[in-house]
């Protein structure tokens, strides 16, 4: 028999003869404090996936309803915030997984020497890609907006535009399935067009519907303008600084297996 308390072997008795605890006790104290843990454990466990259940099952229902209306979150502002910046997130993975398996189809070679193509890289690279050109659009929205004299904080245009995006995110999803089904032509297609939709075609839906509510301030053609300016520049400064960057060999890789 072993003593846990002091640890001292004996092949018999009901006491250690080091030490005098009773083994018994010892034996049955320490499977009951074993039995709490493991109890504890579960209990943990199961809390943990139930709150995985019910995030999931409300972003569900948050990406079905601004599915079939996406104009709807123009009046929820800050209150979509958090499920907006998911769905930024979910998109960019989309992308990424895209990107990696749409590369796997060009030569090794494209790649320069320096950058190795593996699965966590170009879903990293796709993560930041997409994150950082999301904030710019966000921020030239916000500061175009400002100069109507708007209430609208930098929290509400994210949770304006990352729910605009629901449209985008299932495109992609769709040109992601495409891809899979060998169906090229009509996956980059369909991916290019996603891309196009919500870095172009959103962010001015988004600004000329809230021009319209504006009563007063700057003609709205020259806030469209100020727009076009303001993320003209960031985003033109954005794509120098990448040059010779995994994330622009990747896509250019990309634009190479669409021909």
């Amino acid at each position: 028999m072993h003593c846990i308390n002091c640890g001292h072997e004996q092949s018999e008795g009901k006491f250690c003869a080091v030490c005098g605890v009773v083994l018994g006790d010892i034996l049955i104290e320490g499977e009951q404090t074993r039995n709490r843990s493991s109890a504890r454990y579960n209990q943990q466990s199961n809390e943990y996936i139930e709150k995985v259940k019910n995030a999931s099952k409300m972003y569900w229902n948050y990406f079905l309803n601004y599915l079939r209306q996406p104009s709807l979150a123009l009046k929820q502002g800050e209150k979509e915030f958090l499920n907006g910046i998911i769905n930024i997130v979910t998109m960019a993975f989309i992308i990424g997984l895209f990107l990696f398996t749409s590369m796997k189809r060009v030569a090794s070679s494209f790649l320069e020497a320096s950058h190795e193509l593996s699965f966590t890289s170009v879903i990293g690279s796709s993560l930041l890609f997409v994150f950082i050109s999301t904030a710019i659009i966000i921020a030239s929205l916000f500061l175009t907006i400002k100069f109507l004299g708007s209430e609208h904080s930098f929290k509400s245009i994210a949770g304006i535009y990352g729910t605009h995006l629901i449209p985008s995110t299932f495109l992609v999803l769709i040109s992601f399935i495409l891809l899979l089904l060998k169906a090229y032509t009509y996956s980059n297609f369909l991916l290019s067009f996603a891309l196009l939709f919500a870095f172009f075609i959103i962010p001015l839906y988004i600004l000329i519907k809230l021009l319209t509510k504006a009563e007063e301030g700057i003609d709205p053609l020259y806030c469209v303008l100020a727009y076009i300016v303001i993320f003209g520049i960031a985003f033109s400064i954005y794509l120098f600084l990448l040059e010779g960057s995994l994330i622009v060999d990747v896509l250019n890789g990309w634009m190479v297996g669409k021909l």
